[in-house]
């Protein structure tokens, strides 16, 4: 099979056993110094990439077709497929059945696929809600779609920076006792839109600011509101304001760009990340446009092993780890 925008080499789910001994190899080679999870039972272990945005990408079959390559994307109460995925494979929508999501810049009714099973290494999702949008933005070039909170928060998923594999556990493996050597950092739902889908915040401070930020894997760039703006000492930059700050489904200006000396949350810190502000819809989504709010995107994350334990709504991240360098993929 030939999925236009797919590597083409394919990749075939590990059996199990092959699984575990990778598990134990990755985590065993870690760290000797600190106590990492050593869990039985792991769903699923496949490789990812940082993709040139900086988004973690996988390699997915659909209906035993592939690979298809998805970004994972923690913004995203909905899986999609891109149109020219969805040709490739051949798949039909639904009769009479659309969702409403609701993108960064704006939103839109998209019908839902007919799949039968969706397999992400040894982990199948069978009969799948994943719906159809064009994908015809700069966010979406080179893959062909997100996969979102729907499949996500089926596990505890664990991101390996070094070896680049990510596992996908099952939530009753993890447990508090699970936690040492990890800093476990709260994660709060913020339910919206028609469906009362749910998606994540943690606080975090900017200098001596507190702010609600959104954990959004799915986005390649951090954003503020302008709310935001007024509250923190910001430093502002010059140019690039002409660029374009795009999500899945459209585009928008960007009004300004801003260098933030340190983010922290529960001892995890960044220092000197650049934020965007525009004017974008999932703002008033979230009913965040008066308020001050943070989108904390991939490029925070993607150097470090963590983990999201969205049944205990907790995101682990390995304590006192440096961070990992990578070459963005094409």
């Amino acid at each position: 099979m030939n999925v236009k925008g797919l590597n083409a080499t394919r990749v075939l789910p590990m059996p199990r056993s092959t699984t575990l001994l990778l598990l134990f190899l990755s985590l065993a080679g870690l760290c000797a110094c600190a106590p990492v999870l050593e869990l039985e039972g792991v769903g699923a272990a496949t490789p990812y990439q940082i993709g040139k945005q900086g988004r973690i990408l996988v390699e997915a079959e659909i209906n035993g077709q592939g690979p298809v390559l998805f970004a994972l994307d923690t913004g995203a109460s909905i899986s999609t497929l891109f149109n020219h995925a969805a040709e490739e494979l051949t798949l039909q929508p639904i009769a009479d059945q659309n969702v409403l999501i609701h993108g960064l810049v704006t939103s839109g009714r998209f019908p839902l696929l007919q799949i039968d099973s969706l397999a992400l290494g040894d982990a199948v999702w069978a009969g799948p809600r994943v719906a159809r949008i064009p994908g015809n933005t700069s966010a979406t070039e080179a893959i062909d779609g997100l996969l979102g909170i729907d499949f996500l928060r089926n596990y505890a998923v664990g991101f390996m920076a070094g070896a680049r594999v990510l596992y996908l556990y099952p939530p009753k493996a993890v447990a508090a006792t699970n936690y040492a050597g990890w800093t476990s950092i709260p994660l709060q739902s913020i339910s919206f839109g028609e469906s009362g889908a749910s998606l994540y915040y943690l606080a975090v401070r900017m200098g001596d600011v507190a702010l609600p930020a959104l954990f959004d894997l799915g986005a390649s760039e951090n954003v503020v509101n302008w709310p935001a703006v007024e509250v923190l000492d910001l430093r502002p930059l010059r140019g690039g304001e002409t660029r374009l700050l795009s999500g899945a489904l459209d585009s928008t200006r960007i009004a300004a760009r801003f260098r933030a000396e340190s983010v922290s949350t529960h001892g995890v810190s960044w220092q000197n990340e650049e934020f965007l502000v525009a004017d974008l819809q999932i703002f008033a989504t979230l009913n965040k446009e008066d308020a001050p709010f943070v989108i904390l995107g991939s490029g925070l994350f993607n150097q470090r092993d963590f983990i999201i334990d969205f049944t205990r709504s907790r995101l682990l991240v390995r304590t006192a780890m440096a961070e990992v360098g990578y070459t963005p993929k094409d």
